[in-house]
């Protein structure tokens, strides 16, 4: 190596070093910026085999557990269920409503007959 590559060796070194550690407490301030995203399933919606489900609150419950809606359209025959889930725990559906979607469709926009 000449002299001028084994001076330039340790100041390039530090300088490299320097940037790293910049860039990591970089890394640790910003990530501690994030905020934390809790997992939850309200408002899921998914769709498959001629079918749509989204799930949304009811206004109901416990904040930790509220009551849910299961709102599924039926593709094939053009309906709409609602189904009520009283709570988490309980392995229980209730059909609250059904109705025709172009009724639904047609009532909301004025019209008595679909």
């Amino acid at each position: 190596m000449s002299e001028r590559s084994q001076r330039d060796t340790p100041i390039a070194s530090a300088i490299l070093l320097a940037s790293a550690f910049l860039i990591a407490a970089l890394t640790i301030v910003q990530a501690g910026r994030l905020q934390a995203n809790k997992a939850f399933a309200g408002d899921a919606v998914t769709g498959l085999g001629g079918y749509t489900l989204l799930t949304a609150s009811s206004g109901f419950g416990k904040d930790t557990r509220p009551y849910e809606f299961c709102y599924v359209i039926d593709n094939h025959d053009e309906m709409l269920f609602i189904f009520e889930i009283p709570q988490a725990n309980d392995k229980r559906v209730v059909l609250k409503s059904g109705t025709s979607l172009p009724g639904l469709f047609a009532a909301a926009r004025g019209a008595n007959t679909p």
